[in-house]
Parts: C-alpha cells; sequence; structure tokens
C-alpha cells in the first residue's frame, strides 16, 4: 500500500489530503470521491507503507 499527498483547493482554500492506494490513479479517483468541489487536485508526495506483514 502507498500513501499519497495530495493538495486540493476547494473555494479558494487550500488544504492537505492523504489517501492509501495500490496505484497513482486509483489515488486520484478516491481524492475526487472524497471532494468532489475540488476545484485543483495537485500530487504532491507519495510514501510507502512498510508493516511486519510485508517482511
Amino acid at each position: 500500500m502507498i500513501r499519497y499527498h495530495f493538495n486540493i483547493t476547494i473555494g479558494g482554500i487550500k488544504l492537505n489530503v492523504n489517501v492509501n492506494a495500490n496505484n497513482q490513479q486509483t489515488a486520484y479517483g478516491k481524492v475526487k470521491r472524497l471532494y468532489p468541489m475540488a476545484t485543483n487536485i495537485h500530487l504532491t508526495r507519495t510514501e510507502r507503507l512498510w508493516n511486519q506483514g510485508m517482511l
């Protein structure tokens, strides 16, 4: 699982949003579904999540 960090703009207000997804398209879709009023969605960062089960 990968965590994607987005900057979104809703009505001139900037927000930082984090979502977990398997790929970039799924992450963008989740943000779009969670915040349908967002006028600007910009991917800023990705990070891999590691847990004991992955070793």
